[in-house]
């Protein structure tokens, strides 16, 4: 592997439904976040009880309702409501680029998108607010790794909630990948898993969803490309897909994607069923469905796309779909949808 760890870097973050890049099998209207599981930051300490929490959206015609999604989407187009005036993308001119990265053009410049499964990740920082809220959530990301809770005190946090990730635990056949470089060690392990969604509210018109790439994927140490690897992986609440972030993806240094070694093809074996589920070669979030709930499944890598340099299997996140409350196509989400277009054509 031979990677030096470097500093975390937070993504702006929003909602594709799409398993793959692929828009038009029907017609999609959907909002983000749509999960239920949200929790405030100064109750992160207390454990998050999945079955009896309940959070949810009302409609903007309700007095007195807050609670807004960050982004709105249809076809065509995903809204972003984390700057004034609402920014647009337009899907169909989202690219695929060599180093397997998608981008799409905003102002001058093109910027990283990373989509489906429910998500979507793009670098595109607004102004020096943005810039002060990514150093605060990445100060309590890392401090959260590394000791137990206890009150962080930053006034960019006070209204800031994460969504808890859904999957449990992983156990990997193999052993995780240590190195060091320059004299510093570094363990590949299963931390990726953890704090890596947070959802901040400025108010109902400014919001935006913060997701936190971290740069020491899982990493595989044994031997060999990876192929013959399984992962036993257990979830809090039973659900019938899985999401993953495959190979080695930093926005910081997109090369290592190419670099090292990616599932190809998985074998997936839960509670009554086995599936094969075959991974297209660029990154986004890859959504596997399953035919049922389950509390955990086996994955077996029964083929890699090997890497150009290192033969070392990349893993770079873990999660499941966030729409628990099946907004897709909702009244909710098409009255929303309509707001974000009217706020668009009124502002530019």
């Amino acid at each position: 592997m031979r990677m030096r760890k470097l500093t975390f870097r937070i993504l702006v973050a929003i909602l594709v439904v799409a398993p793959n890049f692929s828009f038009s099998d029907e017609s999609i209207v959907w909002i983000f976040p749509t999960v239920s599981f949200i929790q405030r930051m100064n109750d992160y300490d207390k454990g998050f009880d999945f079955l009896t929490e309940n959070y949810k959206y009302y409609s903007i015609h309700i007095a007195g309702a807050r609670d807004y999604p960050f982004i709105v989407a249809d076809d065509s187009y995903i809204y972003l409501r984390d700057s004034i005036p609402t920014a647009r993308i337009q899907k169909s001119a989202i690219r695929t680029e060599p180093d397997g990265f998608q981008t799409f053009f905003d102002g001058n410049k093109r910027w990283p998108i990373i989509l489906g499964g429910g998500y979507c990740a793009v670098t595109r920082i607004l102004n020096e607010r943005f810039e002060a809220s990514i150093k605060h959530l990445h100060d309590a990301r890392e401090y959260l790794l590394n000791h137990q809770y206890e009150s962080i005190h930053y006034d960019l946090l006070d209204t800031s909630f994460i969504l808890p990730q859904v999957i449990k635990s992983v156990r990997m056949s193999a052993p995780f990948l240590e190195e060091t470089i320059r004299g510093v060690r570094y363990r590949y392990d299963d931390d990726m898993l953890l704090y890596r969604w947070f959802y901040k509210y400025l108010n109902r018109g400014l919001v935006a969803m913060y997701f936190i790439n971290d740069p020491t994927p899982m990493v595989e140490g044994a031997p060999g490309n990876g192929e013959g690897l399984t992962l036993d992986i257990e979830y809090h609440i039973p659900s019938d897909n899985l999401v993953v972030l495959n190979g080695f993806v930093d926005l910081e240094r997109r090369h290592l994607y190419k670099l090292n070694a990616r599932m190809k093809k998985v074998l997936v074996q839960g509670d009554g069923f086995e599936l094969e589920y075959e991974f297209q070669d660029y990154v986004y979030f890859a959504q596997i469905d399953f035919p049922k709930k389950v509390n955990k499944i086996r994955l077996t890598v029964q083929e890699v796309f090997e890497g150009s340099r290192y033969d070392d299997l990349c893993i770079s996140g873990l999660f499941t779909n966030p729409d628990v409350l099946n907004t897709r196509n909702s009244p909710l989400a098409y009255e929303l949808l309509e707001e974000a277009k009217k706020e668009w054509q009124e502002r530019r």
